[in-house]
Parts: structure tokens; C-alpha cells; sequence
């Protein structure tokens, strides 16, 4: 197999996805190179749609994107569920306050993505005082951190701030959301086996996840 399993992988990854616990994508490609040592891997962070595009025009042997929507020419692996919560930055105003209702929210600053969302996600933000845009979770910390905003960030991404103090998560009962995340590969591609090969280590690990008492 060693000797067989040789080629390139190219994989798209949303960004900011390195910090989830289940490490379902650095596991799969761990246990691909070690299959295939010579193994080529490219890996680009780039934006859910250049992800589809560069997976349906052959760029992209593979990617990683939020469950936003289904194309006919793409199939689909279910990976995460990753869970989001409201948060400001510990000199905000909100930092102490308990109860964080619609009518706080509506009077402070927030910072809300620029990329898409689906229609349950898009509700979720519409309670907030939208003053500024970010086109990624980086940018959104940034603007949280800068003490002027409020807004959502993964609860697996804000964990370092959260611990060191430096972030709080407000009502996370009330204001949170999940995001679904696939893997994705295009529907008719030629046969590789490097491919396959990822594809089947990614394979085991979610179901091997959804099968382990506690997880």
C-alpha cells in the first residue's frame, strides 16, 4: 500500500477551525501520511464558496465548509456541530451584567460576520446593534477584544480569551446557535486513492466518535 498510495491531497478548510476538539481532520490526515508517506498535502484556508467552486472545478480534491446549503454536483460528509455563543471583552459595559436581554443588546456596538449564514443563524443576530463587519471569526475577535463590541464567536475559538478573562459568553443559555459542518468532494471525480484514502480515515473517525460512550 505504501508503495501504491503516492499523489497530492488538496483540502479546503474554513478558517479557525484548527481549535475544535474533535480533531477529526488533523487525526485523518495523521493517519493518511502515515499510509502513504510521500503523500503531498496542500492545504488552503480560504472561503466556503471558493471551497465549492475549487471542489467542482477539480482545484480542490476535497474541503471543509458550514452546512449552509446543498449543491447536486458535491456529496457530503457530516463532521461537526459547532456551538457559538455572544461575548464581550472583559472593559466592556456588559462584562457584569447578568441579564443580558434584547433591550441591552440594541444599545451597544456589535460587530457581525460578512460572510453567509443561514436563516437561523441570521436571526440570531438580528437582536444586535450591527456597527461593524468582519469577513472572518478572526476579525470578529479582534473587534470584541477591542472592548467596543459585542458579538458571536465558537465557544472552541473564544475558549483561550475565555480563560484567561480577557472574554465572557452572555446569557449562553439565551444567545448561542450551532453551525453544521461537511466535508465535501465532488460527485463523478476520477478514482484516486489518495482521496479515498483520506476520505476513509475521515470516515471512521466521525463514526467511531458517534459511537464512543461520552462523546
Amino acid at each position: 500500500l505504501h508503495a501504491r498510495l503516492k499523489g497530492e491531497l488538496s483540502i479546503g478548510i474554513t478558517d479557525n477551525l484548527v481549535t475544535m476538539p474533535e480533531m477529526y481532520i488533523t487525526d485523518a490526515l495523521s493517519a493518511l501520511k502515515a499510509r502513504g508517506p510521500e503523500v503531498r498535502i496542500n492545504i488552503r484556508m480560504i472561503p466556503p464558496s471558493d471551497i465549492e467552486l475549487g471542489v467542482l472545478d477539480g482545484r480542490l480534491h476535497t474541503g471543509v465548509i458550514p452546512a449552509l446549503k446543498t449543491l447536486p454536483g458535491l456529496a457530503y460528509l457530516p463532521l461537526y456541530e459547532e456551538a457559538s455563543r455572544l461575548y464581550c471583552a472583559a472593559d466592556h459595559p456588559l462584562f457584569d451584567v447578568e441579564d443580558v436581554d434584547e433591550e441591552r443588546l440594541a444599545i451597544h456596538d456589535a460587530v457581525v460576520p460578512a460572510y453567509a449564514q443561514t436563516p437561523e443563524v441570521k436571526a440570531c443576530h438580528a437582536p444586535l446593534k450591527a456597527a461593524a463587519s468582519a469577513t472572518d471569526r478572526e476579525g470578529i475577535a479582534f473587534l470584541i477584544l477591542s472592548g467596543r463590541y459585542i458579538g458571536y464567536l465558537p465557544t472552541h475559538y473564544a475558549e483561550r480569551w475565555v480563560r484567561d478573562g480577557r472574554m465572557r459568553a452572555l446569557n449562553p443559555e439565551r444567545w448561542h446557535y450551532l453551525t453544521h459542518y461537511s466535508a465535501i468532494t465532488r460527485k463523478g471525480a476520477p478514482p484516486n486513492l489518495v482521496v479515498e484514502s483520506y476520505l476513509e480515515e475521515l470516515g471512521r473517525l466521525t463514526r467511531a466518535s458517534a459511537i464512543t460512550p461520552g462523546d
